[in-house]
């Protein structure tokens, strides 16, 4: 098991601006969890995947490739997939991930 309690939380500056990471877990072949907050406005680049990844959005409202998530929303990107995001409002997502990706701008 891996516990990662909400006070041992170290966020950090994703190198995208207005994103912050903060890692839940880390397993072997690119496999990982982590927490991300978007501010208004950020944009993470369109970049395609080299596995699975799940993405759950915690709260706020935010876009993929201009499919609008909120709060309680779920995607399941598959390996080869494309997409960006563009976060509307603040926004807080949970992603789970297989394999790596490639920015593509």
């Amino acid at each position: 098991m891996i516990l990662a309690r909400q006070y041992d939380r170290e966020w950090g500056n994703s190198g995208i601006p207005g994103v912050q990471t903060c890692s839940t877990w880390t397993g072997s072949d690119g496999d990982g969890g982590y927490l991300a907050k978007f501010q208004a406005g950020a944009r993470f680049p369109k970049h395609a995947h080299h596995g699975w990844e799940q993405i759950y959005v915690l709260e706020g409202v935010i876009r993929f490739n201009g499919i609008e998530m909120r709060a309680g929303d779920v995607l399941q990107v598959q390996e080869g997939d494309q997409h960006e995001a563009h976060a509307v409002e603040e926004a807080l997502l949970f992603v789970a991930h297989h394999g790596g990706i490639q920015i593509l701008e």
